[in-house]
């Protein structure tokens, strides 16, 4: 195994899940912009940037209000704190620091609302760097990694991505990255097979026992 000194673990199914607030809000959007969907395809929407999902119901010019809509109603009704910190994430940051690790965070949801939500889990010191969403400038998984590699100066061999979407595998793999795959979050994991994946992790503490070299 490659001597990695970042990981980089998305946010929305990885460290929080974040499903009920952001469903609450979908629903509210779709209501708005009057469009009926499916409550059953909106795990699905939990990854990519809200942009791609918007504008393949509304188109571009659509999207960009929609988009805003959600956002400003996101944080305005509070449904940002509807959201569960998963078990054994705070112990996972611990140990692996302890391992020698620096942590990160690379997520496609928006910058301030990951770091409000690490200070409000009581997280945010275990964190050393996040790249999160920034509209205009970094919004793709592909994007907020290169962002996160040029800012610590490291290359991709320096890190993992920890996740729990295709869109976190692809990403990495954009850049020349390996994955951990995450298997308690929202991905539709019987159909993520690329060949950055290197570990298929069940809970947080296994990826600490996989990094430390307990598990083949």
């Amino acid at each position: 195994m490659k001597n990695y000194k970042y990981l980089f673990f998305d946010f929305d199914g990885t460290i929080c899940d974040t499903y009920e607030g952001i469903k609450e809000i979908l629903d509210l959007t779709f209501k708005h912009y009057n469009t009926e969907v499916p409550v059953e395809l909106y795990r699905k929407y939990i990854g990519p940037p809200l942009s791609e999902t918007f504008t393949s119901y509304w188109g571009e010019k659509t999207a960009y209000e929609a988009v805003a809509y959600f956002r400003e109603n996101y944080a305005d009704k509070n449904a940002i704190y509807k959201t569960k910190l998963y078990d054994g994430i705070k112990e996972c940051f611990e140990r692996c620091r302890a391992m020698g690790y620096h942590i990160g965070v690379a997520t496609c949801k928006k910058q301030e609302e990951a770091e409000r939500l690490l200070d409000y889990f009581g997280i945010k010191n275990s964190v050393d760097f996040v790249s999160g969403l920034c509209y205009n400038v970094r919004e793709t998984k592909k994007e907020v990694l290169e962002y996160a590699l040029q800012e610590l100066s490291i290359g991709v061999e320096d890190a993992v991505m920890i996740g729990d979407t295709i869109f976190d595998v692809d990403g990495a793999k954009s850049v020349g990255m390996d994955c951990i795959l995450c298997l308690w979050g929202f991905g539709e994991y019987d159909k993520i097979n690329e060949p950055n994946i290197i570990y298929r992790a069940d809970s947080p503490m296994d990826i600490c026992q996989f990094l430390q070299g307990d598990k083949e």
